[in-house]
């Protein structure tokens, strides 16, 4: 098997460093692509350039599309070194992972010729897992809960619904139909034949939407809970986008999501639209307090 990982890097020098120094000594991981998805932060390029070797590339994407176009990037550029490879690994580089897990997860995937995606269970700095890391794909009446935090509180047992439980999390090989993309592996066959990473999606929504193309294609999302790995969640998002461009670009995915994967009508656009000015309302309130809070 052959297997190259693929890291998106914006603004965090600091854990792409030291992601890339530990799973370079992986004999599993053939070759690293790191992109530079136009950091904002001088001299990012410069300094990851430095970590380059026989097994790593360091290269810089044409623009800031997003994590989806970062990954196709990534990916394209190997294709035009004329590289093949069994398994893409699409990481952040805020996380740690033993190379036993990684094995471990390839060698499941080899077992069956259905298994299109795979990651071990995720879980936080402090090592407890962390509930969502694998979900039930988001559907119109599950998104119109999430769309204001009083929709949350008043049916917080059925957005649960659209999780896994503790139960579930129990069996080694669990399968689910939206895993995180903090981490995961691919089979190269199976990301060909559903034609990439959907790059129409800036941010947010990437996981449903892949989960879609997987469902459509027939391949199957692996949860391997034998196995985890560590999920630092750095802030660049935080650090990058304000609490109304987020909730913006949120929206926006969300609305791409429902009308092209789930083929939402008219009403249901306009109560959407709805609901975003109701949760606008609900920030003019929840961000003071936030700021409130914090002093």
């Amino acid at each position: 098997m052959k297997v190259a990982v693929i890291i998106v890097n914006y603004n965090d020098v600091e854990d792409t460093e030291k992601y890339v120094n530990t799973i370079t000594k992986y004999e599993s991981i053939n070759r690293i692509v790191v992109v530079d998805n136009m950091s904002t932060n001088a001299g990012t390029f410069e300094t990851l350039k430095k970590l380059e070797s026989p097994k790593v590339n360091v290269i810089q994407s044409e623009k800031n599309g997003g994590y989806n176009y970062g990954n196709n990037f990534g990916i394209r550029y190997l294709e035009n070194l004329k590289e093949e490879y069994d398994y893409y690994i699409i990481s952040n580089p805020d996380i740690s992972i033993s190379e036993e897990a990684i094995k471990h997860c390839l060698d499941v995937a080899e077992e069956d010729s259905k298994i299109g995606v795979i990651a071990p269970r995720m879980f936080n700095k402090e090592n407890n897992p962390i509930r969502r890391c694998a979900w039930k794909m988001r559907t119109f009446g599950l998104d119109v809960i999430h769309s204001t935090r009083v929709l949350e509180m008043l049916f917080y047992k059925v957005l649960r619904n659209g999780e896994y439980s503790n139960k579930e999390y129990e069996n080694e090989i669990l399968e689910v139909e939206a895993i995180s993309g903090a981490f995961f592996i691919i089979k190269s066959s199976v990301l060909k034949e559903i034609g990439m990473f959907d790059e129409n999606v800036f941010l947010f929504y990437e996981e449903d939407i892949l989960a879609k193309m997987l469902e459509e294609k027939k391949y199957k999302t692996i949860s391997l809970n034998s196995e985890k790995f560590i999920h630092y969640e750095s802030q660049t998002i935080g650090k990058t986008f304000n609490y109304y461009r987020k909730m913006r670009q949120l929206f926006i995915s969300k609305m791409y999501y429902h009308k092209n994967y789930n083929k939402i009508n008219f009403l249901q656009i306009v109560i959407y639209h709805i609901l975003n000015i109701c949760r606008k309302i609900e920030l003019l309130i929840e961000i003071p307090l936030r700021k409130l809070l914090k002093k």
